[in-house]
């Protein structure tokens, strides 16, 4: 038996139903509570993780740190363990987040809207780092949609142990359009503000951002967005960290403008200070549909429909004014040829 079939199975406290996602390193479940606790979402950790040395301990130091208690927009570590029936595996418990995996929703054409996405886990990625906490993989896997579509961060602090224990994994390298182009392995705010600025790419174009080769702006892959919008996120995603946002919540608010037609395209990006280091003992993979298939890290998926982006009234008000002034002077040039007899009915 292996960790992604372990539907039906009983971990720790926890019946397991159907599995929401499986990643290179874990398969994830929703479970009830067989003391009445109700639901809550099980990342299980088969071999090589769950056999390494201090793994568990340093889940339960990374995942579970306490500083992370309460904090809005990220799913709450309820309990870290072990067992060795049916197979040997670690476990960690989320608190749970009903609406789904984010990269299931896209996958399915039921994605929430970007802007409220997006702003929704600047938020709760900024507090996380003010906390002296970092989530250390933010990408369309470890984001989940709950209540009324309000976005979620899971999975905090699981890649930063998965990779000390296993750092020359292939997959690593799937979602390097995740990652900063500084190539640090360490967690850092400032990887968490990169992973969400292309998280917010792959959102509006439906691909991660390049690698590789330089990134191209959004308005040339989808022609409906605002040139500002190319600015926003062409200075998030920019090689030099200085040239970055001082916070992820400064982004998201950039981008509003932008998509509202309230921020003009910039000339070139103002440079910004050097985001704070990471605290001292701080803490993108392939990922897959819960039926299984290949990892969709530098896929395509279907764009996030336009209505989603919430477009400012203001924009929609000037577009139909425009063609409405279209329309009148179409009828003026008939009715001047109609009187002139150069048009004939």
């Amino acid at each position: 038996m292996q960790v992604d079939q372990l539907t039906g199975t009983t971990v720790g406290r926890y019946r397991l139903r159907g599995r929401l996602q499986l990643l290179p390193y874990a398969s994830v479940h929703r479970g009830d509570s067989l003391d009445g606790g109700g639901a809550a979402l099980l990342w299980i950790f088969g071999e090589p993780y769950s056999g390494a040395l201090g793994f568990q301990e340093a889940l339960q130091r990374l995942a579970g740190d306490p500083r992370a208690r309460g904090l809005s927009g990220v799913a709450q570590t309820l309990e870290i363990g072990g067992q060795e029936l049916p197979i040997p595996l670690t476990f960690l418990v989320n608190e749970d987040v009903p609406g789904g995996f984010l990269v299931s929703l896209l996958q399915q054409g039921r994605a929430p809207g970007v802007l409220a996405t997006i702003g929704t886990l600047a938020q709760a990625l900024d507090e996380v780092h003010r906390r002296g906490l970092v989530h250390g993989d933010v990408q369309p896997a470890t984001v989940a949609v709950g209540q009324g579509g309000t976005a979620v961060l899971v999975g905090m602090g699981i890649r930063t142990v998965v990779t000390r224990v296993n750092p020359h994994a292939a997959w690593l390298n799937a979602t390097r359009g995740f990652r900063p182009p500084e190539g640090r392995m360490d967690p850092s705010p400032a990887a968490d503000r990169y992973g969400l600025a292309a998280l917010t790419y792959y959102l509006l174009v439906g691909k991660a951002p390049a690698a590789e080769g330089g990134i191209e702006p959004p308005s040339r892959i989808r022609t409906q967005l605002p040139p500002a919008v190319d600015d926003v996120l062409l200075r998030a995603l920019a090689p030099d960290p200085a040239i970055r946002h001082r916070s992820a919540l400064e982004m998201a608010q950039e981008l509003r403008l932008a998509v509202s037609g309230r921020r003009q395209a910039a000339a070139a990006p103002r440079p910004a200070p050097p985001p704070p280091p990471a605290a001292a003992g701080s803490p993108s993979h392939p990922w897959r549909p819960a039926h299984g298939g290949e990892p969709a890290a530098s896929g395509t998926v279907a764009l996030v429909p336009m209505e989603q982006l919430e477009i400012h009234p203001h924009v929609r008000r000037t577009g139909g004014i425009v063609l409405l002034s279209l329309l009148v002077v179409v009828a003026a040039a008939v009715l001047v040829l109609f009187a002139t007899g150069r048009l004939y009915l």
